[in-house]
């Protein structure tokens, strides 16, 4: 059986100097987590707010009858 295990950190930062900054810190803490699992990795991605949209409406269903529909062909 195989496991994932994952430890997420959200920052906010003002620039890369100071994202850079944050990932070395990372990358310590990851040096000391790989002595217990060597094959702990980091990955770092910039994460963009989501622009807000206006909900919509689903459309009416049609009134179900119960009538099934006819397939027959017709001349």
């Amino acid at each position: 059986m195989k496991l994932w295990g994952q430890i997420s950190v959200e920052l906010t930062v003002g620039d890369y100097v100071e994202a850079a900054d944050h990932q070395r810190r990372l990358e310590d803490i990851l040096k000391l987590v790989r002595d217990a699992y060597p094959e702990a990795t980091l990955s770092m991605r910039e994460r963009r707010q989501r622009k807000a949209q206006p909900l919509v409406r689903a459309l009416p269903r049609p009134a179900a009858t119960g009538k099934l529909n006819d397939y027959i062909e017709r001349a």
